[in-house]
């Protein structure tokens, strides 16, 4: 078993329960409080997936990192705190803490921490295909995600949200 699905069995047994919120609640994510360092691999931690869109959280520690992978999403990356390495196509670029990248569905990335780091990434829309999605998000629940019944065929939509 990956570090990352060790962390995300240790994120499924915090007995989260599940709760609906109605369409237009604003949902708010305190990222600084959801950011967790890991010694065994980075943290991660789906905040939203709700169809258009995924957002995910990462926590890595200095010199940790995610393998090349690939994902049909586009991807736009914040970097919340520190510095990371961001490799795509073979062209690297260093980031900090308030700078933004923006990545094409498809393209070959990896990430390297080159100082603790927190990134948000939203991945537009949520992927139908990602190169990693047994390793870093098979047993992961996102804290909110947004279902479409047969009923709600005029744009309304359930939200659940994870507590």
């Amino acid at each position: 078993m990956s570090a990352i699905n060790q962390g995300a069995e240790e994120q499924g047994k915090q007995g989260e329960q599940e709760t609906e919120a109605a369409p237009g609640n604003l949902i708010v994510f305190d990222v600084r409080n959801l950011a967790r360092f890991r010694d065994e691999g980075p943290y991660v931690q789906v905040l939203s997936d709700i169809g258009a869109a995924r957002l995910v959280l990462f926590a890595f520690k200095a010199g940790q990192h995610l393998e090349e992978h690939r994902t049909s999403s586009q991807l736009l990356v914040q970097v919340l705190r520190g510095r990371i390495t961001f490799t795509a196509a073979g062209n690297s670029v260093r980031l900090q803490a308030g700078m933004l990248l923006q990545v094409e569905a498809q393209v070959p990335h990896h990430v390297v921490a080159l100082t603790n780091a927190v990134l948000l990434v939203t991945m537009v829309p949520s992927p139908a295909y990602h190169s990693l999605e047994r390793e870093v998000f098979h047993h992961l629940t996102p804290l909110v995600t947004r279902t479409v019944g047969a009923s709600e065929q005029g744009g309304e939509h359930a939200i659940k949200r994870e507590q």
